[in-house]
């Protein structure tokens, strides 16, 4: 219901919108224009200005498809639970991503060390792609402590690249080191869920999954990290030293 082309003009705030309607479709199908701005946490007038860049003349248009589109996929059960990561890999074919791709591929290319960062479950992803790196030739480590104070003296950063992994790309303690590291002349890339985050605002390449968030029995919101995987699978495999 929504390309590729038009997601990526969206601001911050239709960027929450889209992806609180790909993560609940079946309750937005019935939900009014307010519930709708209720649960995503924007105006009504911001729902109608999103539907508009999106193609759709009003919010009773964009329901009749959102309904037609539900009943298509429950002709597929499997799509409903593959269509975002089906969407996610038929933009890694986009010029777009394929040129952020090869910027992060260069600037690990062209490192002395490359430094990976993240907390929480993409602690566990950064761990993954610290050896990954390395197993492909790349000098790397992994920043295991994110919490760690700034150090006293300044260092020379200038040939590091910084990984930086964060779904929201709203950690402090992530954002604290990247400033750091630039501050230092380190270059970072980041890896987040979030376009418009702050993350991604101070780093030099950015690699994005806007994946909607899925809702798990414990209550917790859930985003795929498969994207995450791919993206740190790709700058292994392609970053290979020049012989």
């Amino acid at each position: 219901m929504f390309s590729y082309d038009q997601v990526q003009q969206l601001n911050r705030l239709e960027i929450e919108i889209y992806k609180y309607i790909m993560g609940h479709p079946v309750e937005v199908s019935t939900m009014t224009i307010r519930q709708l701005a209720d649960h995503s946490h924007v105006s009504a007038t911001t729902i109608l200005r999103f539907l508009k860049r999106m193609g759709y003349d009003g919010y009773a248009e964009f329901k009749f498809m959102l309904k037609e589109q539900l009943r298509k996929d429950a002709e597929q059960p499997l799509s409903q639970t593959i269509v975002p990561m089906r969407v996610f890999f038929d933009r890694m074919n986009l010029p777009d991503v394929t040129t952020k791709i090869k910027q992060a591929t260069k600037l690990i290319r062209d490192a002395n060390m490359v430094v990976l960062v993240g907390s929480g479950t993409s602690a566990g992803l950064a761990s993954y792609g610290t050896h990954l790196l390395a197993d492909f030739g790349i000098y790397s480590m992994m920043l295991s402590n994110v919490f760690q104070p700034r150090p006293v003296r300044p260092h020379d950063l200038s040939g590091t690249v910084l990984l930086m992994l964060s779904v929201s790309g709203e950690t402090d303690d992530v954002i604290q080191q990247g400033v750091y590291y630039q501050q230092n002349g380190a270059k970072l890339i980041a890896i987040t869920a979030s376009s418009h985050s702050t993350l991604a605002g101070i780093a030099d390449t950015v690699l994005t999954y806007d994946t909607p968030e899925v809702r798990a029995i414990s209550g917790s919101s859930i985003i795929s990290q498969m994207p995450v995987v791919y993206y740190l699978e790709q700058l292994a495999m392609t970053v290979q030293p020049l012989a």
